[in-house]
């Protein structure tokens, strides 16, 4: 009698998958994959050397860059894909380098983020219009997003 029921031992197994399956959280399910960046060879690096000269430099503060990181976050989110009837165009948008950024400092409580595409970089043909290529975002300093136009 002191056997535990066939219901019990269901029951006992059943619970053990459960609270293994919550331990695993979301990335047991492929939710979100982080993909780290991809990384040459170390005799490839040692053959590059420092420029002496640069194209242009760009410089942030920290909170610039906390503002830049919840735009993007917002705009173009990790392992999120652009979908829609052109597949030429679609690929193009999943392109990060398609997009230029402008991040205007308006203050330290404001900041204004532009992405705006540059579809000769897809080889699309000169003079291609496309509308809503791009966005603008309003962050504050607390990298809460104001605005989106």
């Amino acid at each position: 009698m002191n056997e535990p029921t066939r219901l019990r031992r269901h029951a006992s197994v059943l619970v053990g998958l459960v609270l293994f399956s919550l331990a695993q959280g979301c990335g047991y399910f492929g939710y979100y994959k982080y993909e780290r960046p991809e990384r040459i060879p170390k005799e490839v690096g040692e053959r590059i050397r420092d420029p002496l000269t640069f194209v242009t430099t760009a410089e942030m503060d920290g909170p610039t860059l906390a503002a830049l990181q919840v735009a993007l976050a917002d705009f173009m989110p990790p392992g999120v894909e652009s979908s829609g009837n052109d597949e030429y165009l679609v690929r193009c948008y999943n392109r990060r380098d398609t997009f230029d950024v402008r991040i205007d400092k308006v203050n330290d409580d404001l900041y204004v983020i532009r992405f705006s595409a540059d579809l000769d970089r897809c080889g699309m043909p000169p003079g291609s219009v496309v509308m809503d290529a791009g966005a603008t975002y309003l962050i504050d300093g607390q990298g809460r997003i104001l605005d989106i136009r």
